[in-house]
């Protein structure tokens, strides 16, 4: 750990009385906010994991299997081929054992549209095919495995989308708004059908917590910006903003779509989406003041003046605050950056697609959020960048130079920084919108390699210490104020990462197709998921103290 992170750490887990926010130089964060009271309570806080389908199920792209837009790209073989991934299809109930004997008593999983409405033959890119019919057998699998998460006591958190869509769409879907008709149909099947099963057939509480969205300024951005996701010839950021646009739109509509199915529920849900948590205004919070304006009163007229008040106040903030790891060159780069987005933005702002979304938005009859839900890893543009070098390259094909060359330059997960300290500042900017926030993702990658060994990461910090680090941050949150009501590592087990093996987060490796047989993941000496189970075990104790205090 070199001495920018030992400092990190040291002031995670020793200030005394002195708040974490004060020493950043930021405000003081209010009180939590309180979650809509649903008939069986949460837990007083959530800690748990996250998957997904597509990085953890596996059986996804392979002949006769279910086809997302993926698959183009691993039939061509620019990509690894993604296989059984994790295998979390079938071994399902041996890891969600695997989360509650750590002591966890929350799991994140997502319910794959490309299952769910599954095309098994390969279609032109451009043009898709018709809406195949819905598989029902996947929902009464799903149900099976949210309904063992309740037996478990591992509240479930359910996502719809996370980053990829059936291949009948074709390759570049949320360019069209058709997209979002056909996303809002299959929801409107998928959840009361959901919750049915799991009445009916289960006898258990359906999910009460949605994400409806992964990480849409990262879907936008890995698309059509950085080319890190397979897509057609479109790149820019005009398209990036078209589909951020269209994945928001999509979002409102489902809030409704989803509190309509529950309206005879037993409980209610909380709805929301998770970005990326970075701090570039124009692609991280402007959307969620987007989506705030009916709400606040701002006229149509003038929701570009608001926003563009609000992000000169986010920089102006983020210029005050004090992180260890931002050196002056790294701070200019980053200014370089965020004047660049502030033009694109304006930009962006002009179209159909806006005047589309601001209608839908300021239609809905309640502001389309329950909760603010964000995946912190390292938040900052000034982190993007690193001495160009090419040793760590991944194992793609045909790449342009455009993608050769940002490959080289920007950093790749194993470089991300360890930085508790900017979780203040992000749920300081979080915490004017009033309402609960989740950590949907917090994780640290190690390089792998097909043997299966793991590299040392360049700045020495390990596995466990992020983990120690990282929720002991979140518990001295908590004790001050902040309005979190939950904590997921990413991931329980190593996945594929998008076109890739390499990347490994996991507390527990994948194992192999012949025994997948799970083991701690992580460096010599190393048990990052019995940390995980200390730390969370020691934060309830600190927690339990706060609340009777």
């Amino acid at each position: 750990m070199d001495q920018s992170q030992a400092k990190a750490s040291d002031r995670s887990g020793s200030q005394g009385s002195e708040a974490l926010t004060e020493s950043l130089g930021l405000p003081e964060l209010p009180l939590r906010a309180p979650l809509l009271p649903p008939v069986a309570p949460l837990p007083p806080f959530l800690w748990g994991v996250a998957t997904s389908g597509y990085q953890h199920e596996g059986g996804v792209n392979g002949v006769g299997e279910p086809l997302n837009n993926w698959a183009w790209a691993e039939r061509e073989e620019l990509v690894e081929t993604s296989g059984r991934a994790s295998n979390f299809w079938e071994l399902a109930e041996a890891d969600l054992e695997r989360a509650a004997r750590l002591g966890l008593n929350a799991f994140r999983l997502e319910l794959s549209w490309s299952r769910i409405q599954p095309i098994c033959t390969l279609p032109d890119p451009e043009s898709g095919a018709p809406p195949p019919p819905f598989d029902f057998s996947a929902l009464e699998r799903y149900a099976a495995i949210l309904a063992h998460c309740r037996r478990l006591g591992l509240e479930p958190i359910v996502t719809l989308h996370h980053f990829t869509h059936p291949a009948w769409l074709g390759l570049d879907a949320w360019l069209r708004t058709e997209t979002i008709d056909h996303f809002v149909a299959y929801v409107r099947y998928a959840v009361p059908q959901l919750l049915e099963l799991l009445s009916e057939k289960h006898g258990v509480l359906p999910p009460r917590i949605y994400l409806t969205i992964n990480e849409p300024n990262m879907l936008a951005a890995c698309h059509y910006l950085y080319g890190y996701f397979p897509t057609g010839p479109a790149r820019g950021a005009h398209f990036l903003a078209k589909v951020l646009m269209h994945l928001l739109e999509a979002h409102t509509r489902i809030f409704q779509v989803i509190h309509e199915s529950y309206k005879k529920a037993p409980v209610q849900p909380l709805i929301g989406f998770n970005n990326y948590a970075n701090n570039l205004y124009w692609l991280d919070q402007a959307w969620i003041d987007l989506l705030h304006c009916p709400h606040r009163g701002i006229p149509k007229q003038k929701i570009f003046s608001h926003l563009w008040e609000n992000a000169r106040r986010f920089d102006r903030e983020f210029e005050r605050a004090q992180f260890p790891t931002l050196s002056p060159v790294r701070r200019i780069l980053g200014n370089a950056v965020k004047t660049l987005q502030h033009f694109l933005a304006y930009a962006a702002s002009l179209g159909d697609s806006w005047d589309r979304l601001i209608d839908v938005i300021y239609s809905c009859p309640t502001r389309p959020l329950d909760y603010i839900a964000f995946d912190y890893y390292d938040p900052f543009v000034e982190h993007a960048f690193r001495w160009p070098h090419w040793r760590d390259e991944l194992p793609r094909r045909n790449k342009t130079f455009h993608e050769w060359v940002l490959e080289g330059f920007t950093s790749k997960w194993w470089d991300w920084h360890m930085l508790p300290e900017g979780l203040a500042f992000v749920i300081q900017q979080l915490r004017r919108f009033g309402l609960p926030l989740l950590i949907a993702e917090n994780g640290i990658a190690y390089r792998g390699h097909s043997s299966g060994a793991l590299e040392q990461r360049a700045d020495a910090v390990r596995r466990t210490d992020y983990i120690r680090t990282h929720v002991q941050m979140v518990t001295r949150l908590w004790e001050e104020g902040a309005p979190l009501f939950g904590y997921l590592y990413w991931s329980l087990i190593d996945n594929y990462e998008w076109g890739s093996y390499t990347p490994r987060f996991g507390l527990y490796s994948m194992g192999v197709p012949d025994s997948w047989e799970r083991k701690e993941s992580g460096l010599d000496g190393e048990n990052p998921a019995q940390t995980y189970a200390e730390e969370v075990a020691c934060a309830r104790q600190r927690m339990s103290r706060t609340k009777s205090a």
